[in-house]
Protein backbone atom coordinates (compact mmCIF):
# COMPACT_ATOMS: atom_id res chain seq x y z
CA UNK A 1 0.00 0.00 0.00
CA UNK A 2 2.82 2.20 0.76
CA UNK A 3 4.96 1.54 -2.29
CA UNK A 4 1.45 2.12 -4.25
CA UNK A 5 0.96 5.61 -2.69
CA UNK A 6 4.18 6.61 -3.18
CA UNK A 7 3.86 5.54 -6.79
CA UNK A 8 0.73 8.11 -6.93
CA UNK A 9 2.46 10.76 -5.64
CA UNK A 10 5.54 10.47 -7.70
CA UNK A 11 3.35 10.47 -10.92
CA UNK A 12 1.50 13.74 -9.61
CA UNK A 13 4.46 15.09 -8.81
CA UNK A 14 6.09 14.55 -12.18
CA UNK A 15 2.37 16.11 -14.29
CA UNK A 16 3.54 18.91 -11.70
CA UNK A 17 7.18 19.24 -12.51
CA UNK A 18 6.06 19.24 -16.34
CA UNK A 19 3.59 22.48 -15.63
CA UNK A 20 6.16 24.44 -13.50
CA UNK A 21 9.02 22.82 -12.60
CA UNK A 22 10.04 25.19 -9.77
CA UNK A 23 7.38 23.73 -7.80
CA UNK A 24 8.57 20.53 -8.82
CA UNK A 25 11.83 21.29 -7.15
CA UNK A 26 10.35 21.75 -3.71
CA UNK A 27 8.26 17.54 -4.71
CA UNK A 28 12.28 16.76 -5.10
CA UNK A 29 12.71 17.68 -1.51
CA UNK A 30 9.34 16.03 0.16
CA UNK A 31 10.48 12.73 -1.96
CA UNK A 32 13.77 12.50 -0.11
CA UNK A 33 11.60 12.62 2.83
CA UNK A 34 9.09 10.12 2.46
CA UNK A 35 10.74 7.69 0.09
CA UNK A 36 12.78 5.86 3.10
CA UNK A 37 9.82 5.59 5.39
CA UNK A 38 7.92 4.27 2.22
CA UNK A 39 11.20 1.27 1.45
CA UNK A 40 11.08 0.26 5.08
CA UNK A 41 7.60 -0.30 5.06
CA UNK A 42 7.96 -2.22 1.51
CA UNK A 43 8.89 -6.00 2.03
CA UNK A 44 12.17 -6.91 1.28
CA UNK A 45 12.91 -2.94 1.22
CA UNK A 46 14.06 -2.79 -2.49
CA UNK A 47 16.75 -0.49 -3.36
CA UNK A 48 15.11 1.01 -6.33
CA UNK A 49 12.76 2.97 -4.39
CA UNK A 50 15.85 5.46 -3.39
CA UNK A 51 16.22 5.89 -6.86
CA UNK A 52 12.39 6.76 -8.28
CA UNK A 53 13.11 10.27 -7.23
CA UNK A 54 15.41 10.14 -10.13
CA UNK A 55 12.28 9.61 -12.57
CA UNK A 56 10.63 12.73 -10.74
CA UNK A 57 14.26 14.57 -11.21
CA UNK A 58 14.45 13.94 -15.07
CA UNK A 59 11.32 14.64 -15.81
CA UNK A 60 11.76 18.21 -14.34
CA UNK A 61 14.99 18.72 -16.17
CA UNK A 62 12.70 17.92 -18.91
CA UNK A 63 10.68 20.58 -17.77
CA UNK A 64 13.19 23.01 -17.38
CA UNK A 65 15.10 22.12 -20.77
CA UNK A 66 14.32 25.34 -22.20
CA UNK A 67 15.07 27.89 -19.46
CA UNK A 68 18.21 25.50 -18.92
CA UNK A 69 20.03 25.66 -21.86
CA UNK A 70 19.37 30.07 -21.87
CA UNK A 71 21.07 29.80 -18.28
CA UNK A 72 23.77 27.40 -19.50
CA UNK A 73 24.66 29.62 -22.35
CA UNK A 74 24.88 33.01 -19.69
CA UNK A 75 26.75 30.84 -17.02
CA UNK A 76 29.69 29.70 -19.71
CA UNK A 77 29.96 33.77 -20.70
CA UNK A 78 30.11 34.72 -16.79
CA UNK A 79 31.94 31.54 -16.16
CA UNK A 80 34.50 30.54 -18.63
CA UNK A 81 36.85 29.06 -16.02
CA UNK A 82 34.35 26.94 -14.41
CA UNK A 83 32.94 25.54 -17.77
CA UNK A 84 35.98 24.68 -19.26
CA UNK A 85 37.30 22.67 -15.78
CA UNK A 86 33.82 20.60 -15.54
CA UNK A 87 34.15 19.56 -19.53
CA UNK A 88 37.73 18.24 -18.31
CA UNK A 89 36.25 16.24 -15.64
CA UNK A 90 33.83 14.74 -17.75
CA UNK A 91 36.69 13.50 -20.36
CA UNK A 92 38.60 11.96 -17.19
CA UNK A 93 35.02 10.63 -15.81
CA UNK A 94 34.90 8.35 -19.44
CA UNK A 95 38.01 7.33 -19.31
CA UNK A 96 37.59 6.08 -15.45
CA UNK A 97 34.37 4.22 -16.54
CA UNK A 98 36.49 2.61 -19.12
CA UNK A 99 39.08 1.25 -16.56
CA UNK A 100 36.28 0.34 -14.37
CA UNK A 101 34.96 -2.13 -17.60
CA UNK A 102 38.60 -3.27 -17.85
CA UNK A 103 38.32 -3.90 -14.36
CA UNK A 104 35.63 -5.86 -13.68
CA UNK A 105 34.64 -7.13 -17.08
CA UNK A 106 32.46 -5.40 -20.10
CA UNK A 107 29.58 -7.73 -18.41
CA UNK A 108 29.38 -5.45 -15.01
CA UNK A 109 28.72 -2.41 -17.29
CA UNK A 110 25.87 -1.28 -15.33
CA UNK A 111 28.70 -0.46 -12.04
CA UNK A 112 30.83 2.26 -13.94
CA UNK A 113 27.27 3.56 -15.61
CA UNK A 114 26.09 4.12 -12.25
CA UNK A 115 28.85 5.97 -10.92
CA UNK A 116 29.03 8.27 -13.68
CA UNK A 117 25.41 9.41 -13.20
CA UNK A 118 26.75 9.97 -9.08
CA UNK A 119 29.34 12.09 -10.52
CA UNK A 120 27.37 13.91 -13.42
CA UNK A 121 23.93 14.77 -10.78
CA UNK A 122 25.58 17.19 -8.60
CA UNK A 123 27.04 19.33 -12.04
CA UNK A 124 23.41 19.25 -13.32
CA UNK A 125 21.75 20.42 -9.88
CA UNK A 126 24.31 23.01 -9.97
CA UNK A 127 22.89 24.27 -13.73
CA UNK A 128 19.60 23.81 -12.30
CA UNK A 129 20.29 25.71 -8.99
CA UNK A 130 21.66 28.49 -11.47
CA UNK A 131 18.56 28.47 -13.50
CA UNK A 132 16.18 28.28 -10.26
CA UNK A 133 16.95 31.49 -8.73
CA UNK A 134 15.08 34.24 -9.66
CA UNK A 135 14.71 36.21 -6.52
CA UNK A 136 16.34 36.01 -2.88
CA UNK A 137 12.83 35.26 -1.07
CA UNK A 138 12.86 32.04 -3.91
CA UNK A 139 15.66 30.87 -1.74
CA UNK A 140 14.05 31.77 1.56
CA UNK A 141 11.14 30.19 0.80
CA UNK A 142 12.56 27.53 -0.06
CA UNK A 143 15.11 27.43 2.94
CA UNK A 144 11.77 27.81 5.26
CA UNK A 145 9.95 25.06 3.32
CA UNK A 146 12.77 22.47 3.72
CA UNK A 147 12.70 23.58 7.42
CA UNK A 148 9.62 22.80 8.23
CA UNK A 149 9.61 19.19 6.43
CA UNK A 150 12.34 18.08 8.32
CA UNK A 151 11.64 19.52 11.89
CA UNK A 152 8.90 17.13 11.43
CA UNK A 153 10.88 14.34 10.22
CA UNK A 154 13.69 14.69 12.58
CA UNK A 155 10.89 13.53 15.45
CA UNK A 156 11.26 10.15 14.08
CA UNK A 157 15.14 10.48 15.07
CA UNK A 158 13.47 11.45 18.77
CA UNK A 159 11.29 8.80 19.26
CA UNK A 160 13.77 6.21 17.95
CA UNK A 161 16.06 7.52 20.68
CA UNK A 162 12.88 6.75 23.04
CA UNK A 163 12.90 3.23 21.88
CA UNK A 164 9.41 3.61 20.46
CA UNK A 165 8.92 0.43 18.23
CA UNK A 166 7.95 0.90 14.46
CA UNK A 167 9.13 -0.75 11.25
CA UNK A 168 9.78 3.09 10.35
CA UNK A 169 12.39 3.47 12.41
CA UNK A 170 16.20 2.84 12.42
CA UNK A 171 18.04 1.54 9.71
CA UNK A 172 16.73 -0.08 6.49
CA UNK A 173 17.10 -3.65 5.93
CA UNK A 174 18.84 -3.96 9.65
CA UNK A 175 17.01 -5.24 12.64
CA UNK A 176 17.98 -4.34 16.59
CA UNK A 177 20.12 -1.57 17.99
CA UNK A 178 22.90 -0.54 15.19
CA UNK A 179 26.30 -0.04 18.07
CA UNK A 180 29.39 2.28 16.77
CA UNK A 181 32.41 1.11 18.94
CA UNK A 182 34.75 3.51 19.75
CA UNK A 183 37.71 3.47 22.06
CA UNK A 184 35.94 3.20 25.84
CA UNK A 185 32.22 4.18 24.17
CA UNK A 186 29.64 1.97 22.41
CA UNK A 187 26.81 4.55 21.15
CA UNK A 188 23.82 3.53 19.41
CA UNK A 189 23.38 5.44 15.82
CA UNK A 190 19.81 6.63 14.96
CA UNK A 191 18.47 6.90 11.58
CA UNK A 192 14.58 7.77 12.64
CA UNK A 193 12.62 7.77 9.53
CA UNK A 194 16.19 8.05 7.28
CA UNK A 195 17.17 5.09 5.70
CA UNK A 196 20.88 5.54 7.02
CA UNK A 197 22.80 7.06 10.17
CA UNK A 198 24.73 8.64 8.00
CA UNK A 199 21.64 10.68 5.79
CA UNK A 200 19.89 11.93 9.21
CA UNK A 201 23.26 13.19 10.09
CA UNK A 202 23.11 14.84 7.17
CA UNK A 203 19.21 16.30 7.13
CA UNK A 204 19.82 17.05 10.79
CA UNK A 205 23.10 19.29 9.85
CA UNK A 206 21.67 21.28 7.33
CA UNK A 207 18.14 22.07 9.29
CA UNK A 208 20.65 23.53 12.07
CA UNK A 209 22.88 25.89 9.73
CA UNK A 210 19.58 27.03 8.72
CA UNK A 211 18.28 27.48 11.88
CA UNK A 212 21.31 29.36 12.81
CA UNK A 213 21.71 32.11 9.87
CA UNK A 214 18.30 32.34 9.74
CA UNK A 215 18.02 33.50 13.17
CA UNK A 216 21.22 36.04 12.84
CA UNK A 217 19.25 37.32 10.00
CA UNK A 218 16.38 37.91 11.99
CA UNK A 219 18.23 39.82 14.71
CA UNK A 220 15.82 40.49 17.88
CA UNK A 221 12.81 40.46 16.06
CA UNK A 222 10.12 37.27 17.02
CA UNK A 223 10.98 35.75 14.31
CA UNK A 224 14.64 34.93 16.17
CA UNK A 225 13.02 32.52 19.00
CA UNK A 226 11.67 30.27 15.96
CA UNK A 227 14.40 30.05 14.56
CA UNK A 228 16.44 29.61 17.35
CA UNK A 229 14.27 26.30 18.48
CA UNK A 230 14.56 25.65 14.98
CA UNK A 231 18.59 25.27 15.07
CA UNK A 232 18.23 23.84 18.97
CA UNK A 233 16.35 20.74 17.69
CA UNK A 234 18.11 20.12 14.77
CA UNK A 235 21.78 20.26 16.84
CA UNK A 236 19.60 18.11 19.39
CA UNK A 237 19.46 15.36 16.58
CA UNK A 238 22.85 15.84 15.81
CA UNK A 239 24.33 14.83 19.18
CA UNK A 240 21.71 11.77 19.18
CA UNK A 241 22.23 10.58 16.36
CA UNK A 242 25.49 9.00 17.23
CA UNK A 243 27.44 10.88 13.63
CA UNK A 244 29.96 12.62 14.76
CA UNK A 245 29.88 14.65 10.91
CA UNK A 246 26.86 16.33 12.01
CA UNK A 247 28.87 18.49 14.87
CA UNK A 248 31.26 18.96 12.33
CA UNK A 249 28.99 19.96 9.46
CA UNK A 250 27.42 22.84 11.92
CA UNK A 251 31.11 23.60 13.34
CA UNK A 252 32.62 23.96 9.39
CA UNK A 253 29.04 26.02 8.25
CA UNK A 254 29.36 28.73 11.76
CA UNK A 255 33.55 29.03 10.67
CA UNK A 256 32.66 30.13 7.20
CA UNK A 257 29.84 31.73 7.93
CA UNK A 258 31.42 34.42 10.44
CA UNK A 259 34.65 34.57 9.02
CA UNK A 260 32.77 36.07 5.70
CA UNK A 261 30.27 37.57 7.33
CA UNK A 262 31.87 38.97 10.41
CA UNK A 263 32.34 42.81 9.59
CA UNK A 264 28.77 43.06 8.50
CA UNK A 265 27.12 41.72 11.67
CA UNK A 266 24.47 44.49 13.55
CA UNK A 267 24.49 44.55 16.73
CA UNK A 268 20.48 43.14 16.73
CA UNK A 269 22.25 39.79 15.39
CA UNK A 270 25.29 39.86 17.34
CA UNK A 271 22.64 39.71 20.21
CA UNK A 272 21.38 36.62 18.53
CA UNK A 273 24.15 34.93 18.13
CA UNK A 274 24.42 35.15 21.76
CA UNK A 275 21.73 33.43 22.43
CA UNK A 276 22.06 31.02 19.77
CA UNK A 277 25.13 30.02 21.41
CA UNK A 278 23.12 30.26 25.26
CA UNK A 279 20.41 27.44 23.56
CA UNK A 280 23.20 25.20 21.92
CA UNK A 281 25.43 25.60 25.16
CA UNK A 282 22.09 24.34 27.01
CA UNK A 283 21.37 21.40 24.81
CA UNK A 284 24.90 19.66 25.27
CA UNK A 285 25.38 20.69 28.74
CA UNK A 286 21.66 18.72 29.93
CA UNK A 287 23.57 16.06 27.90
CA UNK A 288 26.91 16.32 28.98
CA UNK A 289 25.66 16.29 33.05
CA UNK A 290 23.31 13.01 32.71
CA UNK A 291 25.34 9.75 33.12
CA UNK A 292 22.97 7.50 30.54
CA UNK A 293 23.69 10.80 27.75
CA UNK A 294 26.87 11.91 28.15
CA UNK A 295 27.92 9.26 26.11
CA UNK A 296 26.47 11.54 22.62
CA UNK A 297 28.83 14.53 24.02
CA UNK A 298 31.95 12.49 24.77
CA UNK A 299 32.33 10.88 21.29
CA UNK A 300 31.40 14.36 19.28
CA UNK A 301 35.13 15.29 20.24
CA UNK A 302 37.80 14.23 18.40
CA UNK A 303 41.73 14.51 18.23
CA UNK A 304 43.16 16.64 15.39
CA UNK A 305 44.77 12.99 14.52
CA UNK A 306 40.90 11.37 13.95
CA UNK A 307 40.18 14.44 11.94
CA UNK A 308 42.97 14.34 9.91
CA UNK A 309 43.02 10.69 9.10
CA UNK A 310 39.12 11.07 8.24
CA UNK A 311 39.76 14.10 5.75
CA UNK A 312 42.59 12.11 4.17
CA UNK A 313 39.56 9.56 3.64
CA UNK A 314 42.48 6.79 2.76
CA UNK A 315 44.12 8.23 0.03
CA UNK A 316 47.69 7.31 0.25
CA UNK A 317 46.50 3.36 1.15
CA UNK A 318 44.49 3.30 -2.18
CA UNK A 319 46.99 4.49 -4.46
CA UNK A 320 49.31 1.66 -2.48
CA UNK A 321 46.78 -1.02 -3.75
CA UNK A 322 45.68 0.22 -6.87
CA UNK A 323 48.28 2.47 -8.32
CA UNK A 324 47.69 6.28 -9.59
CA UNK A 325 45.34 5.57 -12.24
CA UNK A 326 42.97 3.93 -9.70
CA UNK A 327 40.52 0.85 -10.22
CA UNK A 328 37.65 2.77 -13.18
CA UNK A 329 34.40 3.71 -11.68
CA UNK A 330 31.86 2.00 -9.75
CA UNK A 331 34.93 0.70 -7.02
CA UNK A 332 34.14 2.83 -4.63
CA UNK A 333 29.96 3.62 -5.55
CA UNK A 334 27.68 2.68 -2.81
CA UNK A 335 25.01 0.41 -4.27
CA UNK A 336 26.92 -1.64 -6.98
CA UNK A 337 27.88 -4.09 -4.17
CA UNK A 338 24.57 -5.80 -5.27
CA UNK A 339 26.00 -5.45 -8.66
CA UNK A 340 29.32 -6.62 -8.33
CA UNK A 341 28.93 -8.83 -5.57
CA UNK A 342 32.09 -10.22 -3.85
CA UNK A 343 34.37 -8.79 -6.70
CA UNK A 344 33.58 -5.68 -5.16
CA UNK A 345 36.89 -4.04 -3.98
CA UNK A 346 36.14 -0.25 -3.51
CA UNK A 347 36.34 0.28 0.92
CA UNK A 348 36.68 4.34 1.00
CA UNK A 349 34.34 6.35 2.93
CA UNK A 350 35.83 9.56 2.77
CA UNK A 351 35.86 11.31 -0.13
CA UNK A 352 39.53 11.83 -1.20
CA UNK A 353 39.85 8.40 -1.12
CA UNK A 354 36.62 7.66 -2.81
CA UNK A 355 37.93 9.79 -6.06
CA UNK A 356 41.13 8.28 -5.74
CA UNK A 357 39.74 4.83 -6.52
CA UNK A 358 37.60 5.68 -9.02
CA UNK A 359 39.22 8.42 -11.49
CA UNK A 360 42.55 8.43 -9.94
CA UNK A 361 45.81 10.77 -10.08
CA UNK A 362 44.57 12.87 -12.92
CA UNK A 363 40.77 12.91 -11.77
CA UNK A 364 42.16 14.28 -8.47
CA UNK A 365 44.28 16.74 -9.96
CA UNK A 366 41.12 17.99 -12.50
CA UNK A 367 39.05 18.27 -9.29
CA UNK A 368 41.38 19.82 -6.83
CA UNK A 369 41.92 22.74 -9.73
CA UNK A 370 38.26 23.04 -10.41
CA UNK A 371 38.03 23.18 -6.52
CA UNK A 372 40.12 25.82 -6.46
CA UNK A 373 38.89 27.89 -9.07
CA UNK A 374 35.31 27.51 -7.92
CA UNK A 375 36.24 28.59 -4.40
CA UNK A 376 38.08 31.80 -5.71
CA UNK A 377 35.01 32.60 -7.69
CA UNK A 378 32.74 32.22 -4.20
CA UNK A 379 34.99 33.90 -1.94
CA UNK A 380 34.84 37.31 -4.89
CA UNK A 381 31.07 36.85 -4.30
CA UNK A 382 31.23 36.58 -0.63
CA UNK A 383 33.17 39.94 -0.85
CA UNK A 384 30.11 41.65 -2.76
CA UNK A 385 28.06 44.13 -0.63
CA UNK A 386 24.26 44.36 -0.89
CA UNK A 387 22.70 45.18 -4.55
CA UNK A 388 19.01 45.07 -5.98
CA UNK A 389 17.56 42.08 -4.98
CA UNK A 390 20.43 39.87 -3.54
CA UNK A 391 21.99 40.63 -0.34
CA UNK A 392 25.48 39.66 0.67
CA UNK A 393 23.63 37.88 3.72
CA UNK A 394 22.19 35.35 1.22
CA UNK A 395 25.70 34.46 -0.45
CA UNK A 396 27.48 33.93 2.66
CA UNK A 397 24.35 32.24 3.85
CA UNK A 398 24.91 30.04 0.67
CA UNK A 399 28.66 29.73 0.66
CA UNK A 400 28.77 28.48 4.01
CA UNK A 401 26.64 25.66 3.07
CA UNK A 402 28.76 24.84 0.17
CA UNK A 403 31.25 24.35 2.58
CA UNK A 404 30.02 22.27 5.15
CA UNK A 405 28.88 20.03 2.47
CA UNK A 406 32.54 19.86 1.06
CA UNK A 407 33.95 18.88 4.43
CA UNK A 408 30.59 16.20 4.34
CA UNK A 409 31.79 15.05 1.76
CA UNK A 410 35.24 14.80 2.42
CA UNK A 411 34.80 12.85 5.71
CA UNK A 412 32.16 10.54 4.24
CA UNK A 413 31.09 10.94 0.53
CA UNK A 414 28.71 7.49 1.17
CA UNK A 415 26.19 9.76 2.21
CA UNK A 416 25.98 11.83 -1.38
CA UNK A 417 25.32 8.41 -3.26
CA UNK A 418 21.67 9.64 -2.08
CA UNK A 419 20.48 10.85 -4.72
CA UNK A 420 18.53 13.81 -3.11
CA UNK A 421 21.56 14.62 -0.85
CA UNK A 422 24.03 15.10 -3.92
CA UNK A 423 21.33 16.73 -5.74
CA UNK A 424 20.84 19.57 -3.07
CA UNK A 425 24.50 19.89 -2.58
CA UNK A 426 24.79 20.56 -6.14
CA UNK A 427 21.95 23.06 -6.04
CA UNK A 428 23.27 25.20 -3.53
CA UNK A 429 26.50 25.62 -5.69
CA UNK A 430 24.11 26.70 -9.04
CA UNK A 431 21.90 29.18 -6.66
CA UNK A 432 25.31 30.96 -4.84
CA UNK A 433 26.74 31.60 -8.14
CA UNK A 434 23.32 32.80 -9.51
CA UNK A 435 22.98 35.01 -6.82
CA UNK A 436 25.78 37.09 -8.52
CA UNK A 437 23.09 37.93 -11.09
CA UNK A 438 19.75 38.35 -9.42
CA UNK A 439 20.17 42.45 -9.80
CA UNK A 440 19.85 41.61 -13.43
CA UNK A 441 17.12 38.99 -12.91
CA UNK A 442 14.70 41.09 -11.08
CA UNK A 443 14.78 43.94 -12.98
CA UNK A 444 14.25 41.45 -16.28
CA UNK A 445 11.13 39.92 -14.55
CA UNK A 446 9.64 43.33 -13.72
CA UNK A 447 9.67 44.20 -17.06
CA UNK A 448 7.66 41.13 -18.43
CA UNK A 449 5.04 41.83 -15.68
CA UNK A 450 3.82 44.82 -17.25
CA UNK A 451 3.68 43.44 -20.71
CA UNK A 452 1.47 40.85 -19.63
CA UNK A 453 -1.17 43.04 -17.43
CA UNK A 454 -1.02 45.24 -21.09
CA UNK A 455 -2.00 42.45 -23.31
CA UNK A 456 -5.32 42.44 -24.61
CA UNK A 457 -8.43 40.95 -22.75
CA UNK A 458 -10.62 38.65 -25.00
CA UNK A 459 -14.10 40.21 -25.19
CA UNK A 460 -17.34 38.81 -23.52
CA UNK A 461 -19.93 37.29 -25.14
Amino acid sequence: MALALYLIFIGAACALSLVDWRRGWLLVMICGVIQDPVRKLTPGSPVYISFLVVILYAVLLFGARNDMRQHAADFTRRFRSVSTGIAVFIVLLLIAGLNGLVTYGFDKWQAPMISFVTYVIPMVAALLGYTWLHSEETMLRFFRTYAMITAVALFGTFFEYMRVQSRLLGLVSFEGDYIRHLPGIQIRMLSGIYRSPDVMAWHAGMLTCIGLALAVRAGMRKQMMIWAAVAGWGFFNCLIGGRRKAVYFVIVFCLAFFLRYLRRVQPSQLFACLGLLAILGVIVNQLSSDESTSMYTRTAIASRGEIGQRLEGGLMQTFREVGLMGAGLGTATQGVHHLLGVNAIGWQEGGLGKVAIEIGLPGLVALALMGIIVMRLMVILTGIPDVEGSSQFLRVMLFSLVMANIAGFMGSAQAYNDAVLALTAGFLVGALFASAALDERLPAKQEVQPKLQLSPQPSAL
